[in-house]
């Protein structure tokens, strides 16, 4: 690497310099990037290769945040530069790579996403073009409603009268768990209509309007209840009344009726409520649309058009020659009944009404004749109209002479056109963008003075007339202004001419799928999808190990354990149990429990004694051990052996009830007592014999044999009937209806119907007076526990009771640093394992304390219920604070949800600056995250450039600490003395401890190197650190007089004077020796010179060596102390603790912003370490 040169000057343009550091860049680390560019040239922020790069640029490309941070604050680097090529900035730059870290570092110092390139695209927009294929909006989404505006009559539903100067979200909806389809804004009142069909409005309800039944004003949306059990598809509003189309034909409307607009017959002045409009016209038809003006009501079916309303030239019908102005019921427009017509469309304005038919004719309804405005406009999505005159006659007290606008339609195609007609032009024509690139609409809407657009991809724009026009055949390269790919094909006038719109991108919108506005522009409404559309990580619960947890209580208990609190014998063979679980699993043991039972009163169980740890013995009477053994099983687990298929019955014949004697046994046993020879039988044939033996036997034997063999197994011995009699006895009846699905054959189960049971699940309430432990809360509430439920389900609490810990013995509440609230939700999981709080809770930061106990508790499963329901409430506001939490208690499945919500909405969350709270760490995972989801990124990596500079020789920075480079410090000379602390910091860091069983030390120690302390400061007098301070920092064995343990050994004094003697250890010496050799190969370019090289250089002083008596008389010393130490007894360290807590508590230590305050014991001598002794005697 060349060095400075005399004519590199801060105004150097040298081109050998740009590609020598922009090829550095792509290669190394940062700190030797850093150092390279700042020994390198003295324009490294600003110098420009060829395609008009600069460091910053490729630093931003390569994701080296460290060195774009350096290049902003040390060097002044300008972010809003462009490169050549692409006319993209460092911004750009970074988006396009999916450096994130980096495009939030150039956020925060100044740069705009506001700049464009040569293609018309800003970072957002680059952002938006790499989205996943997959993510597409679509109005069937779920979505969420951002409303802005004046707000002048509560139109909003943000519950306030503020103005809103950007997008903001209608919270009510999100918390509600509504999604909306269609919003229609008026100056009154706003109407939103839901996906499952219900209708929601706010505002000003004077009138009825809002159709509650009242005249209130309500500041959030509130559901008309008159509408409930009705499935709404359409809904349109004007200035005084409300019209909903339901999924069935049916029109409802409220609100004012001054021009019959409602369509009611008998028409009222007002309703309140909907009232469906009814009429001879519509029998027998479907009408499939609804539009709304100020003074009148249209509704179309396939066939006709209909209004009603005030007849001011805008319902299709000539003025009423008896003076009638307005029409009471839906009448028909005659003028569009034409054979083979059919209605696709329909809208109205105050003065107008436009009808679109699937042939593609446009017709006006205005001055009271239907005009044909165009043709052939086939595929047409959607139509807008505004203005239009109305005969001020029909209502000369609010109807002006020449009153009204001029006429103007917007219509938006499938391909995604817009074409414009206004009554100053008289024919249609499509509309061209003045804007920086090509878009195509997905929606639009029309007020008095301007429209705006919803885009494809999401984004908004405000369009203005720009009142130029140009014919189309003008070459295309005359101006950046685009149009669409085809021509307009309307009549040959028009088609030569387009409209020009100037386009302005729209703030916070950027997955839009519908805008609208009120008719005077003031307010505005966008549908967005729900971020959490295309959300596809989402978090798991694992399966239950409830059953598990308490199978396994039950087979590590035993009679000597400290949790169980019962005893059964049952005849020769004891079981421990816990009372609180058989209570609550069995009736028969609840009323053995019982404090006032009797146990005279229960058969076949007596309370005998105490067990060997004083627990009660109670001996069971007539239960076999086997059987009780399943018994307990089911009661633990809800499960037992015997409901298992293909499971072979550990009872054998032998142990079967008194009595009872074996089949094999027995069937041999009857031949030889039937043909036993009795007196009376001697002399006798054998075939009168067997005769005789027919004729005693009682009828039906026969068959009761054949029965039995068929049955396979006596049911005198069939465990499955025996455990089945016992669990009716024991109380088990869920025990006993899932055993009449089972059945023994050869002596094996087989499950002929599976019956399954209630979710086995405890209720810490219930048996409250066998509860053996009381948890208290931080805020002094307590619950009354059991040892043997807690014991079982966590970890936690089964080493603090199952131990020989005083809190296993405490007779008092055991003091739990949790709040209540979250303490209860712990316990309502570790008795039920469910957690239903914590899936209804909307208060997003309670569940997250909730994940944080549970995370400390090592409660998995309750931690990912807690993930689940956090994901569930993700949204862009809370995303990185989220995403934070995630990472610092390690919420892994939050945190994946996390980084895929950031990167689907990247550019929303860049724009709201919402991720610069991230720290460096989360936000480089998150980088890595966000590569990874994009596949395109796996194109754009920047190999590092062939040749360039070698930077063998630059020391790369190491946690934080000084790049090493001499030439910067001989450009930059205030920087020495931040060098000197930050070489301190590292040394700092790198201390090495050192121990043994004997608590000597190693002979490294005692190899040591006194220096002069005056000799090695520093040449500037009002420095308050010398490098001996800095090697005393890196040295661990050296000894200052007296008897020093290791501990003050491996931390020296760094306040001493300079007359205390100091020591070197020789790896620092060795280290800085060889520092000097590399600096001195290079060529000196001043005169100046480090100031600790030349006293490094110098012979230290000698000191008086350490003797082996002083070691021996110190390891004596401490042997001494660690002997007192051990004798010292408990009560006398639990009265110092005790103490300390006291003062911490008096001198307000806790929680205290202003004071960091310390209580300890005083330090005592130097102690030895302790041994474990091999041959220690128990």
């Amino acid at each position: 690497m060349s060095l400075l040169t005399a004519d590199c000057t801060p105004k150097c343009r040298s081109l050998q310099h740009a590609l020598d550091m922009i090829s550095v860049l792509t290669k190394g680390t940062e700190g030797q990037n850093k150092a390279f560019l700042s020994s390198y040239c003295y324009n490294a922020a600003s110098l420009k290769d060829s395609f008009g790069r600069t460091t910053l640029h490729m630093a931003a490309s390569c994701g080296k945040k460290a060195v774009v941070d350096w290049l902003l604050e040390k060097r002044g680097a300008d972010p809003s530069v462009k490169d050549k090529e692409s006319g993209w900035t460092a911004l750009h730059r970074s988006i396009f790579y999916g450096h994130i870290d980096c495009a939030v570092s150039l956020l925060k110092h100044g740069s705009t996403h506001c700049v464009h390139d040569k293609d018309g695209l800003s970072t957002l927009d680059l952002a938006m073009k790499d989205r996943p294929s997959y993510v597409i909006y679509r109005k069937t989404d779920p979505t969420e409603v951002y409303t802005w505006g004046n707000n002048t009559n509560f139109t909003l539903g943000h519950g306030s009268q503020q103005s809103k100067y950007h997008p903001e979200l209608v919270d009510f909806f999100p918390r509600s768990g509504v999604y909306i389809k269609q919003v229609v804004l008026c100056k009154f009142h706003s109407v939103f209509l839901s996906q499952k069909g219900q209708i929601y409005t706010c505002g000003h309800g004077q009138g009825g309007r809002l159709g509650h039944g009242d005249e209130q004003t309500y500041l959030v949306p509130r559901m008309v209840e008159g509408l409930a059990n009705h499935c709404c598809a359409q809904v349109a509003a004007a200035k005084d009344h409300t019209v909903v189309l339901t999924e069935d034909g049916s029109i409802y409307t409220f609100g004012v009726n001054t021009y019959f607009q409602l369509g009611i017959v008998p028409p009222p002045a007002i309703s309140s409520i909907p009232r469906q409009v009814q009429s001879k016209t519509l029998k027998g038809r479907t009408v499939i649309g609804v539009a709304a003006g100020r003074f009148h009501t249209v509704l179309w079916t396939k066939e006709a058009v209909y209004t009603m309303g005030l007849n001011g030239g805008q319902l299709g019908c000539l003025m009423d020659p008896n003076g009638e102005r307005c029409v009471l019921a839906p009448r028909q427009v005659s003028a569009l009944h034409h054979k083979d017509t059919m209605i696709s469309l329909a809208v109205a304005s105050d003065g107008a009404t436009i009808s679109v038919t699937e042939k593609g004719d446009v017709y006006l309804l205005t001055d009271y004749q239907c005009k044909k405005i165009a043709s052939r406009q086939l595929n047409l999505r959607k139509v807008l109209v505004t203005g239009g005159h109305l005969d001020h006659k029909a209502d000369p007290q609010v109807l002006k002479e020449s009153g009204g606008e001029k006429v103007c339609m917007l219509a938006l195609d499938e391909a995604g056109r817009v074409f414009c007609w206004r009554s100053s032009n008289c024919f249609i024509k499509q509309c061209r963008w003045a804007y920086g690139r090509q878009v195509f609409m997905s929606d639009i809407t029309l007020s008095k003075n301007e429209m705006m657009f919803v885009t494809q991809d999401g984004d908004g724009f405000i369009g203005h007339w720009t009142g130029t026009e140009k014919k189309g055949s003008e070459k295309k390269g005359e101006d950046i202004l685009q149009s669409s790919d085809q021509s307009v094909t309307s009549t040959d006038v028009s088609s030569s001419l387009y409209e020009r719109i100037k386009l302005e991108k729209l703030s916070s919108v950027h997955r839009a799928v519908l805008i609208t506005m009120d008719s005077n522009g003031r307010n505005f409404a966008v549908l967005q999808s729900d971020p959490k559309t295309s959300l596809y990580e989402i978090p798991s619960v694992s399966s239950s190990t409830f059953t598990k947890d308490f199978g396994k209580l039950l087979t590590e208990a035993s009679e000597t354990d400290s949790i169980h609190d019962v005893t059964c014998q049952v005849i020769n063979q004891i079981f421990p149990a816990h009372k609180y679980i058989l209570a609550m699993r069995s009736d028969y043991f609840r009323k053995c429990f019982f404090p006032e039972s009797q146990h005279s009163e229960l058969p076949d169980i007596r309370l005998k004694e105490d067990d060997a740890v004083g627990c009660d013995l109670y001996i069971l009477d007539k239960v076999q051990p086997d059987l009780f053994t399943y018994l307990l099983q089911f009661i633990y687990t809800d499960t037992c052996d015997l409901l298992t298929e293909g499971y072979k019955p550990k009872i054998q014949c032998k142990d079967k009830m008194e009595g009872y004697q074996d089949p094999l046994i027995s069937n041999l046993e009857r031949p030889m007592q039937r043909f036993s020879f009795c007196n009376d039988m001697k002399g006798m044939s054998a075939c009168e014999v067997y005769k005789k033996q027919q004729m005693n036997q009682p009828s039906g034997q026969n068959k009761t044999k054949n029965s039995k063999r068929n049955k396979g197994v006596n049911e005198a011995v069939n465990p499955v009937k025996m455990l089945q009699g016992i669990a009716k006895k024991f109380g088990l009846s869920s025990l006993s209806a899932r055993l009449d699905g089972v059945k023994l054959e050869n002596w094996k189960i087989k499950v002929m119907h599976k019956k399954s049971g209630n979710k086995l699940k405890f209720n810490q309430k219930k048996c409250s007076y066998l509860s053996d432990v009381t948890l208290r809360s931080e805020d002094g509430k307590e619950f009354a526990c059991h040892k043997c439920v807690l014991c079982a389900r966590l970890e936690y609490f089964h080493s603090m009771l199952s131990s020989t810990w005083i809190e296993a013995s405490c007779c008092t509440s055991l003091e739990m640093p949790i709040h209540s609230d979250i303490l209860e939700v712990i316990l309502d999981y570790i008795y039920t394992d469910e957690a239903p709080t914590v899936k209804e809770c909307q208060n997003v930061e309670f569940i997250c304390n909730v994940l944080v106990v549970a995370d400390q508790l090592l409660i998995t499963r309750l931690k990912e219920m807690c993930e689940v329901a956090i994901t569930e409430k993700i949204t862009l506001k809370n995303a990185a604070e989220l995403l934070e939490f995630a990472a610092t208690y390690n919420a892994e499945q939050l945190k994946l949800s996390c980084l895929q919500f950031i990167g689907l909405n990247v550019a929303a969350l860049l724009e709201a600056r919402s991720l610069d709270i991230l720290s460096d760490d989360v936000m480089k995972e998150l980088s890595a995250a966000y590569r990874k989801m994009i596949p395109a990124m796996q194109k754009r990596i920047i190999t590092p450039y062939p040749g360039g500079p070698n930077m063998s020789f630059l020391e790369d920075e190491v946690d934080g600490d000084v790049v090493a480079s001499w030439v910067e410090l001989e450009l930059e000379q205030p920087s020495k003395d931040s060098l000197l602390k930050k070489a301190k910091a590292k040394a700092k860091k790198k201390l090495r401890r050192r121990s043994d069983s004997s608590g000597g030390y190693h002979l490294s120690d005692l190899i040591q190197s006194p220096t002069s302390t005056d000799s090695l400061r520093p040449v500037k007098t009002n420095s308050v650190e010398s490098l001996q301070e800095l090697m005393l920092s890196d040295s661990e064995g050296s000894y200052a007089g007296g008897a020093a343990s290791p501990r003050e050994l491996a931390s020296p004094d760094f306040a001493a004077g300079p007359t205390s003697p100091s020591t070197v250890d020789l790896r620092a010496i060795m280290e800085m020796e060889e520092n000097v050799q590399k600096r001195s190969i290079l060529p000196k370019t001043n005169s100046r010179c480090v100031p600790w090289v030349n006293a490094v250089a110098n012979s230290p002083p000698a000191i008086a060596p350490v003797t082996f008596a002083a070691i021996v008389e110190e390891e004596r010393q401490q042997e001494a102390a660690l002997l007192k130490s051990k004798d010292k007894p408990l009560a006398l360290i639990q009265i110092e603790e005790h103490a300390i807590q006291d003062l911490l508590i008096r001198y307000q230590a806790f929680d205290n912003p202003e004071e960091f305050i310390v209580i300890d014991r005083a330090p005592q001598r130097p102690i030895a370490t302790p041994v474990w002794s091999k041959h220690r005697l128990l």
